[in-house]
């Protein structure tokens, strides 16, 4: 359970001298951005710190909620998906449960865009089971969790950042889900060719712009793109419907999310040889 964060900002690349921290019970995660480096922790760690590395630049403590966007995590209803995370399990066992420890990465389930996400996927696997999906910006893996947990063979997810790997692969092992869920470093515009059912996309407006710019994107039956705000959810839903068909949409404060079909039965695709598991 969190509280408050705190975040330790340095200035290069500490990737491979954090091993010592992973022991640590307070110990949030890494994130790398460019040429910094940000630490983050449940307590205040000046004295570990200063001690192992060279000076911090910053620190900044939050409250988690505040990370959430004022959420508080609890227990979170989307349809018959039911989210929480590990230390405030459901009082039933109706539904889809999803165990979720969103640390600092992206997907607690309260954003408008993964909601939105949750919704039509739950819509769209009560008439057409995907059995591969490819999860492009995973974050917490959430949206791949629920996908297997609704009836997926496999799911296929991929994030650059580390964090967000490092969050999604515990997120997995809590659901149970090591031999389904495939994890990936890289770039989403190298992953379109991977053969699967369901491409899901909640990433940034200029993400998917440029995304859906390549060729390879058009090779699935079925698409759900989010992260859209404002305008940009009606751009991408006029470009994409000159090759794709719009099934459904959800919109909530300004946040736009869209379900795709490929008009054509079975879309041209390539496979999964020669990728890596992250394991």
């Amino acid at each position: 359970m969190y509280d408050l964060v705190y975040v330790y900002e340095f200035h290069g690349n500490l990737g491979a001298k954090i091993y010592p921290l992973k022991e640590d019970e307070d110990y949030l995660g890494f994130w790398k951005e460019a040429d910094y480096s940000f630490l983050f922790f449940k307590k205040e760690k000046k004295e570990l710190l200063q001690r192992l590395f060279p000076p911090f630049r910053s620190e900044t403590v939050l409250r988690h909620e505040d990370w959430e966007a004022g959420n508080p995590l609890g227990i979170l209803h989307v349809g018959r998906i039911t989210v929480h995370p590990p230390w405030k399990p459901p009082p039933g066992k109706e539904g889809i449960s999803l165990v979720i420890d969103p640390g600092m990465a992206f997907g607690s389930g309260y954003h408008a865009s993964t909601k939105g996400c949750l919704t039509l996927l739950e819509k769209l696997f009560q008439r057409f089971i995907p059995q591969k999906v490819l999860d492009l910006g995973t974050g917490t893996g959430i949206l791949s969790i629920a996908s297997l947990k609704m009836g997926a063979r496999e799911a296929f997810s991929l994030d650059y950042n580390n964090l967000a790997l490092a969050t999604a692969k515990k997120n997995r092992s809590l659901n149970g889900m090591e031999d389904r869920m495939h994890l990936w470093m890289g770039d989403g515009g190298d992953f379109l060719h991977v053969r699967t059912d369901l491409l899901i996309a909640n990433l940034h407006f200029q993400a998917l712009d440029r995304l859906t710019d390549q060729n390879t994107f058009y090779s699935k039956p079925y698409y759900l793109l989010s992260g859209l705000l404002g305008h940009e959810g009606y751009r991408i839903q006029q470009k994409l419907e000159k090759e794709l068909t719009l099934l459904d949409s959800y919109q909530e404060n300004f946040w736009f999310t869209h379900l795709f079909r490929h008009p054509s039965p079975n879309p041209p695709a390539e496979g999964t040889e020669g990728l890596k598991n992250i394991p």
